[in-house]
């Protein structure tokens, strides 16, 4: 089960980013978690290899802006090169609500979750 839920997930991430609703890196993350409206980051992907002022930063912003936030099991350079990036991003915000509950469920599953450890996608 983990291993549908891991290409799901993967899948879904592939789909965001060529609709241009991911915004990856840590300054745009932090720029869409201000924002509302339609352009606003509706969740947060933040990765295992993420420094801990980073994480600080990026949970401390998404508590206070109410947004969703999962850690994934992945170096930053593991997640740039799988969004195709030359970089290495520690967070990507999704910036759309019918992919963020899709990634978040994907998620949730890939977890194991069934208790919710921050607001429901949706409530901004």
């Amino acid at each position: 089960m983990q291993t549908d839920s891991n290409q799901r997930l993967l899948g879904m991430l592939g789909f965001a980013m060529r609709a241009g609703k991911l915004c990856i890196g840590t300054p745009l993350v932090c720029k869409a978690l201000a924002q509302r409206g339609k352009d606003g980051a509706r969740l947060v992907l933040l990765s295992e290899g993420a420094s801990e002022g980073t994480k600080k930063k990026v949970r401390f912003k998404c508590e206070y802006y109410g947004v969703g936030l999962w850690e994934i099991p992945l170096a930053p350079e593991a997640l740039g090169r799988l969004l195709g990036k030359t970089y290495a991003p520690a967070a990507i915000g999704v910036c759309d609500d019918g992919f963020a509950k899709e990634i978040d469920a994907a998620m949730a599953a890939r977890n194991n979750d069934t208790e919710r450890k921050f607001p429901p996608i949706g409530n901004r």
